[in-house]
């Protein structure tokens, strides 16, 4: 302590000294500002996020893509805003804590079938109807006997997604305003409908 007396008492260290601890203290209010902004930006981000709606984008073969913002929550917070997201996490034997990202897509398939019946027998002596479709997505049978029927359907579909840099966050700052993340997810099935997509990134704390 004797020692840093000492030494504060010569004008260059003392003012050498002032000058660290100014520097450190200014330092230290940056940081704080930048994540003071940050997580105002997030904030501001996520409830743009959460009052939009999904858009649709056509892609280079046609088709059409869902697109939506992804949302940036941190754990504490996609238990309490997502429980049944936080529920399905866990559900798959996976720690919250320990999640990066969790997604949701709700896909809905509609398609008009028509094909012949044709008469056939069944155990031999059985008289039933049956009738047999398939194309590129669907493999569908069934059999018609009395007033019963009998259906098996199978389906095949491919769902593609990406998350990647978007959107400038503020168009008009140009090469300034940093990208926002955006997913776009898309299915192969001409006769599927994305009806709902959300992308969750959950950052620590």
């Amino acid at each position: 302590m004797k020692m840093l007396v000492q030494l504060l008492k010569s004008p260059f260290l003392r003012n050498l000294f002032l000058s660290f601890v100014i520097l450190l203290l200014v330092n230290l209010i940056i940081r704080n500002n930048q994540r003071l902004s940050y997580e105002n930006n997030r904030l501001s981000l996520n409830i743009q996020t959460l009052a939009g709606e999904i858009s649709f984008v056509k892609t280079q073969n046609g088709k059409l893509a869902a697109q939506t913002d992804l949302l940036l929550l941190r754990t504490n917070e996609l238990k309490t805003l997502f429980p049944i997201e936080a529920k399905r996490i866990s559900d798959l034997g996976v720690n919250v804590s320990k999640a990066t990202q969790v997604s949701t897509t709700v896909v809905e398939t509609q398609k008009n079938i028509i094909t012949l019946i044709r008469d056939s027998i069944v155990n031999d002596t059985i008289h039933v109807k049956v009738f047999e479709y398939k194309d590129q997505w669907y493999q569908i049978s069934g059999i018609a006997k009395g007033d019963s029927q009998r259906l098996k359907i199978h389906s095949t579909d491919t769902l593609t997604q990406v998350v990647f840099k978007g959107e400038r966050i503020h168009p008009w700052l140009w090469v300034f305003s940093p990208r926002k993340l955006q997913q776009r997810v898309s299915v192969s099935n001409p006769n599927a409908t994305i009806k709902y997509s959300q992308l969750i990134q959950i950052q620590k704390q």
